[in-house]
């Protein structure tokens, strides 16, 4: 009799030990993580004015702090988040206000070449246009059970943000004053800029690295009041912690 008692106590603990790890791992596979996530990009310009030339390389960031929660039980998971991105436009032309016959600014934005702009060849080493955003992302995500450097991940979602500020960068020769010296010069609030860009995310990768990218449905300018130009971004997203 006191050996069955014991073997009944042993097999109790047992089965008490293998519930626990059993409740402990689907805490841990169901757990929502918050996560922070640095986008270093590059944007590809679509649309642009055949006149303007745009260099290859136009260099983006974006950094968001997401709340992630699951989805029931499963390897699915929501993720809500607010953050802020900065997009350049580098380019050998500046936007303006186009003008009329009479030579009045109609309202309307357009590109004009340095060179046609200053009537004269410019030499410089920065010409560009900078928007930046506050950003409201959410992506459906899947990530395996492993250790969090060790996971594979794919998302999908949607982001909508709000311009906050924009502004053109030039830095090369005096074209004000006529000179070889070299000045900065930054104009904000360029004209009939949209305020709102939105568009499609995804990412797919492994542990800390994830590839990114982002299609704009929105124009950077309003209809009919510049070009309709949009950024494809292409990238790397970094989870750091």
């Amino acid at each position: 009799m006191k050996k069955n008692y014991f073997l009944l106590v042993i097999l109790f603990f047992t089965i008490s030990a293998y519930s626990q790890d059993t409740l402990r791992f689907q805490k841990e596979k169901n757990q929502g993580k918050d996560i922070i996530l640095l986008d270093v990009f590059n944007d590809f310009w679509q649309d642009v004015p055949s006149d303007v030339n745009v260099r290859t390389i136009n260099q983006g960031v974006a950094f968001y702090a997401m709340l992630n929660r699951p989805i029931a039980t499963s390897d699915f998971s929501v993720a809500l988040g607010i953050g802020v991105s900065s997009h350049n436009f580098y380019s050998d032309a500046i936007p303006i206000l186009s003008r009329n016959s009479a030579n009045q600014p109609d309202g309307n934005t357009i590109f004009e070449s340095l060179g046609n702009y200053y009537n004269k060849p410019v030499a410089y080493s920065i010409n560009k246009m900078n928007l930046t955003y506050i950003e409201i992302p959410i992506e459906i995500k899947y990530k395996t059970i492993a250790e969090r450097n060790k996971r594979f991940r794919i998302s999908v979602g949607f982001k909508i943000g709000y311009n906050i500020s924009n502004h053109t960068k030039y830095r090369g020769e005096d074209v004000i004053e006529n000179t070889s010296e070299q000045v900065v010069i930054k104009k904000s609030n360029i004209r009939n800029i949209n305020d709102w860009n939105y568009g499609i995310i995804g990412r797919i990768g492994y542990g800390r690295f994830n590839l990114m990218t982002y299609y704009s449905l929105s124009k950077i300018f309003e209809k009919d009041k510049g070009p309709q130009m949009y950024p494809i971004s292409i990238g790397l997203t970094i989870t750091p912690f």
